[in-house]
């Protein structure tokens, strides 16, 4: 098969390059060599890409550590307590971390297929990296800048706590592309935003200071209405029957696409 540089028109085939021979791949193919990427969830608008939390870097040492950032890490919780999940992971970080090794140009093609496929299916433009798990290594970051250069019309938005990854990178490759949001995390809850990134995020615990944007997620509805805070204080002292009754679903990004955007510099996220 002749493979021409125009999209596939084809939801479901794509055309690779290997070994100098050009072959046509199907999703399937794409997610048994590449990883799998998911529809995420209805809280979140996104297509997402995520890996075993047991492997991160930095993660596994902060997730002992007290008040770090990771020390409640929520995938390490749900890895333990769904089998399925922890596989599905796990999976994903051998498949990426071994056709990034051997040809970083086919894992980007084959990624950026699935995330273009999933996105048309939701009608959303937005693909999160690490829902699980962190940065691997240099190489994984270029990687993933090539599935952003191939999916310009998609923002990314890629959290992380391998800071020395991202710096290292932009020393080695240069710039990042303009659809792709680095967000280094702050090791500590409660902590400044880390110096030296455009783009950052942090912790805070109630009644502690917010740096930038903080993210409302946690009191936004549904039907993408932001309960105020009495709203919010009055629907917490509710039993589950009476919140049940309420129709109210909170943790939903509802309208708001901060995350993605380059333009805020730091994302606050409360403490859960």
């Amino acid at each position: 098969m002749t493979c021409s540089n125009t999209k596939p028109t084809n939801t479901t085939t794509a055309c690779y390059s290997t070994a100098g021979l050009n072959k046509e791949f199907t999703l399937k193919k794409a997610i048994e060599l590449s990883g799998k990427v998911s529809k995420g969830n209805t809280k979140m608008p996104s297509s997402t890409f995520a890996i075993s939390a047991k492997h991160c870097n930095v993660g596994s040492k902060l997730v002992k550590v007290e008040n770090s950032t990771c020390s409640k890490c929520y995938a390490l919780k749900l890895q333990k307590l769904r089998p399925s999940v922890d596989q599905g992971w796990t999976n994903n970080l051998f498949k990426a971390v071994k056709l990034i090794n051997d040809n970083p140009e086919l894992w980007a093609k084959m990624v950026a297929f699935q995330i273009e496929r999933i996105c048309k299916k939701l009608d959303v433009k937005f693909h999160r990296w690490f829902d699980s798990g962190d940065l691997q290594s240099v190489e994984m970051l270029h990687a993933i800048v090539l599935t952003a250069n191939r999916t310009p019309q998609i923002k990314h938005w890629l959290p992380t706590r391998e800071a020395k990854i991202v710096k290292d990178y932009k020393a080695k490759f240069g710039a990042i592309p303009a659809n792709l949001c680095i967000r280094v995390s702050a090791t500590m809850i409660d902590d400044k935003p880390i110096k030296g990134y455009a783009n950052t995020s942090t912790v805070h615990k109630k009644g502690s200071s917010i740096f930038g944007k903080e993210c409302l997620a946690y009191r936004t509805n549904i039907d993408n209405r932001v309960l105020t805070q009495l709203e919010f204080n009055e629907f917490k002292k509710l039993d589950k029957p009476n919140k049940a009754k309420s129709k109210i679903d909170l943790g939903h990004c509802g309208s708001c696409r901060a995350c993605w955007s380059k333009e805020v510099s730091n994302i606050s996220y409360p403490l859960h």
